[in-house]
């Protein structure tokens, strides 16, 4: 009878170390993608609440009407200067694929007070979650659920 060579390793046993290696690698890896999603929701929601403020508070400080507009067909909305077309806060932003957006809506901030011409609740989805932003009864002040 022939006697096993015990210097070297079978190759069951290099697959079987190949396999846990890749897949210790690969756990980060699968985490990783909901914390990117997660993190891209919350910088789209800080950025929204930030445009929306300076928008806001340009109008009340220059007189100068502004206007945000919500695409929901194209998935952008779009930060106006309404009395001048190159302006630094004339910008878009364009929804993450996790958010999406029912309804198209225009809001017009008045020069000098800032309030709304209209209001309403402007509703985003989010992952299947509907989160809500309320601006008040014309004082353009708003809050996000």
């Amino acid at each position: 009878m022939k006697k096993l060579n015990d210097k070297g390793m079978l190759l069951f046993e290099s697959l079987l170390v190949l396999l846990l290696t890749v897949s210790l690698l690969m756990i980060p890896t699968v985490f990783s993608k909901t914390i990117i999603k997660d993190v891209e929701t919350q910088l789209f929601i800080e950025e929204l609440q930030s445009s929306l403020t300076a928008t806001q508070n340009y109008a009340v400080l220059s007189g100068n009407w502004t206007m945000m507009d919500i695409s929901a067909s194209t998935g952008k909305i779009s930060f106006n200067i309404l009395t001048e077309e190159n302006h630094y806060l004339t910008h878009q932003l364009i929804l993450p694929e996790t958010i999406t957006t029912p309804t198209s809506k225009r809001y017009v901030f008045n020069g000098g007070s800032g309030n709304l011409q209209n209001f309403s609740t402007l509703y985003f989805d989010i992952d299947g979650v509907r989160h809500s932003l309320v601006f008040q009864l014309g004082s353009g002040r708003y809050h996000w659920n």
